[in-house]
């Protein structure tokens, strides 16, 4: 393989791919990047057997031919190299080196033919989602997945397909967040799929990879499904996982059909309460004690230990509904994680009891009322 391209092309599809190799004793060259050449120009491919990513980008192919290279050796020094260097790859079967202006490198690999074959979508994607809304809705849903893989399902997040939009949850049994999005105008094949599949678990490192590959000025990630493996492209990075097999809890029966408390909090008051009670919850089996008081129309959050101390924060609430007062023990990182997660300058925290699972929604601009897009979902800590 000989070939000419520039730093920061072959930059940027590395930072695509440089988290999906791992170290494998058992299979080494997983920890390699397959580079090849294709249709004039360089496929750059990573895979641990559970994601594959493959990514291309332009280049001068002066001759054919793939190699397997150390994923960690390549990436360090193609990112250390100043922008603007034009580089030129030359390999033999087992070994890479490159040439810029005043940089060169030879990295020893392996032969590319040994590299595992990452299966590709060559038909028509069955549907589309909107880039950006995608990025966002997993960006508020992947902190709630679990990390166990005791239940495997619970380390993926879920989604259920309608028509005009899909249901996107994660949880992991301690808290949960559900969004709601619309798609773009699905593909030929939506229908058949979703008489046959309304709804499936991607694993939480795929979706992780598709919120990096998405940029700013990604349009559309597109979705096909195949013998239990789903790909997706994005400005032409394809993405290749599993899916994962078992049955998704009906987390819909989790979440309280009403609530007979509601409270408006400004979000950054309750977040810097929540804050400093935490700091004293380490102490004392990490709780804090979030309490309602509506006819002082306040919120105090509190924590305290025998053998450190105890401190109180006043937060002014206004009272949407219900005028008993409520006091409810959380821990405080599955609070503070789904404050980050709300944007906007005020939230709506919504109760029934100090039993049952609490929820915390954004205000809907001018309108008081609370969206339907997304929705945090927090267990207490029963005393």
């Amino acid at each position: 393989m000989k070939l000419i391209c520039t730093q920061e092309n072959l930059s940027r599809a590395l930072s695509y791919l440089e988290r999906v190799p791992g170290r494998q004793t058992t299979l080494p060259i997983l920890s390699n990047f397959l580079l090849e050449t294709e249709k004039g120009r360089l496929k750059i491919s990573a895979t641990n057997l559970e994601i594959g990513v493959i990514a291309y980008i332009g280049a001068k192919i002066e001759k054919e031919g793939k190699v397997a290279i150390p994923a960690k050796l390549l990436s360090n020094f193609i990112y250390n190299l100043p922008p603007g260097e034009t580089l030129q790859l030359e390999s033999d079967k087992d070994s890479l080196q490159i040439v810029s202006t005043s940089y060169q490198m030879k990295i020893k690999g392996l032969d590319g033919k040994d590299f595992p074959i990452i299966p590709q979508y060559k038909d028509e994607y069955f549907f589309s989602f909107p880039a950006q809304a995608l990025k966002e809705a997993l960006s508020r849903l992947l902190f709630c997945v679990s990390l166990n893989n005791a239940r495997l399902e619970l380390t993926g997040v879920h989604i259920f397909f309608y028509k005009d939009q899909i249901h996107l949850a994660a949880t992991d049994s301690f808290r949960l967040a559900e969004e709601v999005i619309p798609f773009a105008q699905p593909g030929d094949g939506y229908d058949n799929f979703l008489s046959q599949n309304p709804s499936l678990i991607l694993p939480g490192s795929t979706l992780q990879e598709i919120v990096r590959v998405i940029s700013p000025e990604s349009k559309e990630v597109k979705v096909a499904l195949q013998e239990n493996q789903a790909f997706f492209e994005i400005d032409g990075v394809q993405i290749i996982s599993r899916i994962i097999n078992g049955k998704y809890p009906d987390y819909k029966q989790i979440i309280p059909k009403g609530f007979s408390f509601q409270a408006m909090l400004e979000r950054d008051a309750f977040q810097r309460a929540v804050k400093i009670a935490s700091g004293l919850s380490s102490y004392n089996a990490g709780e804090i004690t979030v309490s309602f008081r509506p006819a002082e129309k306040q919120c105090v959050v509190s924590s305290q230990s025998q053998a450190v101390g105890e401190n109180k924060t006043v937060v002014p609430a206004e009272i949407m509904k219900g005028e008993i007062p409520l006091t409810i023990v959380f821990n405080p990182r599955y609070v503070l994680e789904g404050i980050s997660a709300l944007s906007g300058e005020k939230i709506i925290f919504l109760a029934n009891d100090g039993a049952s699972p609490a929820a915390m929604r954004v205000q809907s601009g001018v309108n008081p009322a609370l969206t339907d897009r997304y929705l945090y979902i927090v267990m207490p800590i029963r005393k």
